[in-house]
């Protein structure tokens, strides 16, 4: 893996206009001791083949070598992907330590992997069978080898530090190849939040995307985002089947608790967002990501317990992410140029949408393979959630400096608002704004019925496409296949629509969009075929954005800047209420009436708020 992730990272650079030669001048702080770290390393392997190691200095050798690689790493830190390179070079190190000197293999990977474990001679690694239990974690568990990759020619299996890893070296060398002449590794100052290319950037660095992979501090908060929603949608396929295994397939068991997922940003998200502008965003983001790994960690512990406690740890996970996920949105424009502003925002909206397609395919087979271990899929998230927070942490992001007059007068509060202004002031003059706005709250309003149907999707495809995973499919795999083809949708309609988004009017696009998804919700209904679900889900994917794209753009147009946040705030929570109150009650109907008539109707539904807007003269002019 970290081999894969320097010829990645070359090959990216040199095809973005990168040249060769810039390897040369890259200049790290201890040079000669990391060689010396990296020269033992592989020192170490080829002896330990050799047989020459006495099994009395093999833990020692193998521990001195890792506490010195990641010491290096460290201490270059400030390179883009250095961070992620030591955090993956350190949780190696504590599988191998752990275990005397070797790393395990998870063995049902290797067979997932399509591998024979009886044929695996290494003189570094070791066959791990058994449950998961504390013996598992007593082996390091989450941190050995134990994702699968059945891909040809790189087919083996990882553990979460290869990942990391491989991902640092990528990005590490992507901006050696593109940075001339010189990459050099120095403390970054307190005061400076851009780790900017030199002036008037040429050739590759004209790239803002190029640019963006050349920033230290973002390319950590991106890569952090990346390994934690990977970690997310695991999760998410394995909550699905641990409550369906619990409850007996209960279509209201599964809505309650997608509810648990979206009820928080109802209730916690506007206070989440007026709140993060008062406080360090930092220390917001790490204690968030702290949090949230060992919420979702005992999520497996209490399942066998009561469902009730499943719910109960959701909904204080969604609590927590209300307040990560406004924080990072107000930490970009601290860590990127205001000409690369947009396009981090793209990015991160790549990092969820390429997250889509590999994590849910990925946590569909996971879940299929772990069997009645669905334990494991929830401690790999909190591990991906460990890792976030320390690379969050190693970004420096400077604190922002409140001016005592300016915008908000003299006297100004956090975030510019006149001192002693209460955030109940703040939402109440939001709302007043929103509520006099006819086409803002039109397609609010709008937006809120026919997201209904989008919350019943939510809760009754995971039983509509397990009936459907005939032959040779499992349910787990048939369900990740389903959330890819909607990932591919998102994708596409992204392109899509942001090339057509200057030529074609906002308000018939959101009513076209809302009424093509109603139209798709009312075929799947009736659908029996695997692959035309998928198709369909596609399609899905496709009407969201039509309709999500236009809206933003539309509030982001008519809203005053520095209300915008709280306007938007206001909108989710009440979109995000309806979507809710769906996910309750589509499952309730469908335990009583069945999964495809109460998805037909809410289909129906979806479309004909759609046509309504047809009816409503604002929303057909904006």
């Amino acid at each position: 893996m970290p081999a894969l992730g320097v010829v990645l990272g070359l090959v990216l650079g040199l095809l973005v206009g990168g040249k060769l030669d810039s390897l040369v001048f890259i200049r790290l702080r201890w040079l000669s001791v990391l060689l010396l770290a990296v020269s033992a390393r592989f020192g170490l392997d080829v002896a330990l083949t050799a047989g020459s190691v006495p099994d009395g200095l093999r833990l020692w050798l193998v521990l001195t070598t890792y506490l010195l690689l990641t010491t290096m790493l460290v201490a270059n830190r400030s390179l883009p992907g250095m961070t992620a390179a030591a955090l993956g070079t350190a949780a190696n190190g504590i599988a191998i330590v752990a275990n005397g000197g070797w790393m395990p293999v998870w063995q049902p990977s290797l067979v997932a992997a399509g591998l024979d474990p009886n044929t695996l001679h290494s003189s570094f690694h070791r066959i791990l069978t058994g449950p998961v239990d504390a013996g598992f974690f007593a082996h390091g568990g989450p941190l050995v080898d134990i994702i699968p990759i059945p891909i040809p020619i790189i087919q083996s299996v990882a553990s979460v530090g290869d990942l990391l890893l491989g991902a640092g070296l990528a990005l590490f060398v992507f901006a050696a190849v593109v940075r001339a002449p010189v990459l050099v590794s120095v403390s970054i100052p307190a005061t400076r939040a851009v780790d900017e290319p030199p002036a008037g950037p040429k050739g590759a660095l004209s790239h803002p995307y190029v640019r963006l992979a050349t920033n230290s501090a973002f390319s950590a908060m991106w890569l952090g985002q990346v390994i934690s929603s990977l970690g997310d949608r695991i999760h998410q396929v394995a909550l699905v089947f641990l409550v369906a295994r619990a409850t007996d397939n209960s279509p209201l068991a599964l809505g309650v608790v997608f509810a648990a997922m979206t009820v928080p940003s109802v209730l916690v998200g506007p206070l989440a967002g007026a709140l993060v502008d008062r406080w360090d965003r930092k220390r917001v983001m790490v204690g968030s990501d702290l949090a949230r790994a060992g919420l979702v960690g005992l999520i497996p512990v209490v399942s066998g317990l009561s469902v009730g406690l499943v719910v109960g740890l959701v909904f204080l996970l969604a609590v927590v992410s209300s307040f990560f996920r406004p924080a990072r949105s107000a930490a970009l424009p601290q860590v990127v140029s205001e000409e690369d502003l947009l396009t981090a925002n793209s990015a991160m909206w790549i990092a969820d949408t390429v997250s889509d397609l590999a994590g849910y395919g990925l946590g569909g087979m996971f879940v299929a393979l772990l069997g009645s271990s669905l334990a494991l899929a929830f401690w790999i998230d909190g591990a991906s959630y460990l890792a976030s927070a320390a690379l969050i942490a190693a970004v420096v992001i400077p604190p922002i400096v409140r001016s005592v007059s300016g915008a908000g007068g003299e006297g100004s509060g956090p975030g510019g608002a006149p001192a002693g202004t209460s955030v109940r002031t703040e939402m109440a003059e939001a709302w007043r704004f929103l509520r006099a706005e006819t086409v803002l709250l039109a397609t609010t309003v709008q937006a809120a019925i026919a997201e209904y149907g989008l919350g019943a999707l939510t809760v009754l495809s995971p039983l509509l496409v397990a009936s459907l995973a005939l032959g040779g499919t499992d349910a787990p795999t048939a369900y990740g296949f389903f959330e890819m083809a909607m990932g591919v949708g998102l994708v596409g309609g992204g392109v899509v629509v942001g090339g057509l988004a200057t030529r074609l009017p906002k308000g018939p696009a959101i009513i076209a969009a809302f009424t093509a998804l109603g139209g798709l919700l009312v075929a799947l209904s009736v659908n029996g075929s695997l692959p035309v679900a998928l198709a369909l889900a596609v399609g899905v994917g496709l009407a969201n954005v039509a309709f999500v794209v236009p809206s933003q753009t539309i509030f982001q147009q008519r809203t005053p800047g520095e209300m915008l946040g709280r306007v938007v705030a206001i909108r989710l929570a009440l979109v995000n209420g309806v979507l809710a109150l769906a996910m309750v009650t589509s499952g309730a109907l469908a335990q009583v009436l069945g999964l495809r008539p109460v998805l037909a109707a809410c289909g129906l539904l979806t479309a004909a708020i759609g046509l309504a807007g047809l009816a409503v003269r604002p929303i057909r002019r904006a």
